[in-house]
């Protein structure tokens, strides 16, 4: 009887240590693969979607003089959440050539530093290795297409 009992704490603390091992993979597993792919750039473009902040592909792409946009986007933030349709209707549209992506506002310490973002819902666009517009905290489409005329396109509502 004692046997088993200590066969039964062992295989418990073995099954939640294995557990506690796995729990960080599956709530990172979405990130898994632009963080480990090189074509992740051409993936942004191709797509015209927000893909997760990725050191590599970021550099890469401002080297190549793309259009490049960073979303410092917060999942509670009420306006990151009225931005993102519009920004992705954009990207999907006129904007289609912006390589894009989404930056966690309360995990990406040392990026949002780096960039002096004070705030959550910041947009950033570069033209290459140069700052060409920033937003934060706005999501009316005025505000939006001023923002996205910045990255050389005409924007349909921007005479409104």
């Amino acid at each position: 009887m004692i046997r088993m009992a200590r066969m039964t704490r062992m295989t418990r603390s073995t099954v939640l240590a294995a557990c506690a091992l796995a729990l960080p993979a599956a709530l990172f597993a979405d990130q898994a693969p632009a963080m480990g792919r090189t074509d992740t750039m051409a993936g942004a473009k191709a797509t015209g979607q927000l893909t997760p902040f990725a050191r590599p592909a970021f550099d890469a792409a401002r080297a190549a003089g793309e259009t490049t946009l960073v979303f410092f986007h917060a999942p509670w933030c009420s306006v990151c959440r009225a931005q993102e349709p519009k920004v992705a209707a954009r990207l999907a549209g006129p904007a289609s050539h912006v390589v894009a992506f989404r930056a966690d506002y309360d995990t990406s310490t040392a990026l949002r530093a780096e960039m002096k973002v004070q705030k959550q819902s910041t947009l950033i666009l570069f033209k290459g290795t140069t700052e060409v517009a920033r937003l934060s905290y706005k999501s009316d489409d005025a505000s939006i297409d001023a923002f996205f005329a910045h990255a050389g396109m005409a924007m349909p509502g921007a005479a409104r």
